[in-house]
């Protein structure tokens, strides 16, 4: 009848200590104590060779990422030296052609990065940070191509039809409209920071474009849109839909404070000053909730900057400058101690 062993019991290995592990192996029995000098030896040997293994590869992979992004530079900028002298001489039809192709060529090498390691999913799972982040920059950069091509088309078109003046915007509105769609979706597939970059670019010049060709040229809708995009910025970002959350709120609170000065661009400067300093204190009780010091400079700016401008401006400068500032510096200091104040009531 066959006897059954009993498991050997596992033993951890510290990396950092060769004797310890050799102990505890003898501990174990696992290891005569007898050739404890030579079993220390030879694992001194194992762990030295792996950790100088370890940087040498991962200096491989560092290199082998730079030279795939410098042959992309070259590639594209191959294609716009060759393409530069014959521009002109080429139809819009080639043109968009040869350039959404460009833009479908970078896509398909996206994918082919992210194929051998499980697709995008897998890209998203984390563990291949060196391959996301070189697909994100092919689909960013097909993105880019994708917005160059509408906006080629739709100024042919505007061209064609004499409305350069009229319609001028809407060549602006196609480009960067389809590059918030695309890198949208970019960053679906491979969330990074360049995606993110390319999204916020898009939405930053979408916004007044889109203003402006509406036929509403005064800050009011263009601050109204940006303040929309801020807070769908940090909306996301709360929910953690975004990688970068601390990007995401930086970007958030750029949005919303820009959103609130554009009014000063409007006939009723005085919905600035209210929405100036109304973001910066709905960001202070943000930040009571969420604990992210973004939301604490965007309320420290927002009622520094809101308590001057609106002195100079209800006054008609009657004041001066001097009062102006002691307005911005007791509005500052004020800040400054809730700021104090919330940052004492966080937990360590």
């Amino acid at each position: 009848m066959r006897t059954q062993t009993a498991p050997r019991p596992t033993v951890p290995v510290p990396a950092s200590d060769p004797a310890r592990a050799v102990t505890a192996l003898e501990d174990a029995g696992l290891v005569s104590p007898d050739r404890h000098d030579e079993a220390l030896a030879l694992l001194g040997t194992v762990l030295a060779s792996d950790a100088g293994t370890q940087p040498t590869a991962t200096l491989r992979r560092r290199l082998g990422e730079v030279a795939t992004y410098v042959g992309v530079a070259f590639v594209l900028a191959a294609v716009a030296v060759f393409l530069a002298p014959r521009w002109l001489d080429l139809g819009w039809v080639t043109r968009v052609a040869m350039i959404a192709g460009a833009g479908l060529v970078l896509a398909l090498a996206g994918w082919g990065v992210a194929r051998p390691v499980g697709g995008f999913a897998a890209l998203r799972a984390g563990g291949h940070e060196s391959r996301l982040r070189l697909v994100s920059v092919l689909l960013t950069g097909a993105a880019g191509a994708g917005a160059a091509a509408a906006g080629v088309a739709v100024l042919e078109q505007v061209q064609r039809s004499g409305t350069e003046m009229e319609h001028g915007t809407r060549v602006g509105l196609a480009g960067f409209g389809t590059l918030v769609v695309l890198a949208a979706a970019a960053y679906v597939l491979a969330p990074t920071l360049v995606a993110h970059a390319a999204l916020v670019v898009g939405v930053g010049y979408t916004v007044p474009f889109l203003s402006q060709e509406l036929g509403l040229h005064s800050g009011r809708p263009i601050g109204f849109g940006f303040l929309a995009a801020g807070v769908v910025w940090l909306v996301l970002a709360e929910r953690d839909r975004w990688r970068e959350g601390l990007a995401a709120r930086l970007v958030g609170v750029g949005f919303l404070f820009a959103g609130a000065q554009a009014q000063l661009a409007s006939d009723t400067r005085w919905v600035g000053y209210v929405l100036t300093f109304a973001v910066g204190v709905a960001a202070f009780l943000l930040h009571l909730t969420r604990r992210a010091w973004p939301y604490l400079v965007l309320g420290v700016a927002g009622v520094t900057v809101a308590v001057p401008e609106a002195l100079i401006d209800w006054t008609e400068g009657t004041l001066g400058t001097a009062v102006a500032l002691l307005g911005a510096g007791l509005a500052l200091l004020l800040s400054g101690l809730l700021a104090l104040r919330l940052r004492r009531d966080e937990p360590s």
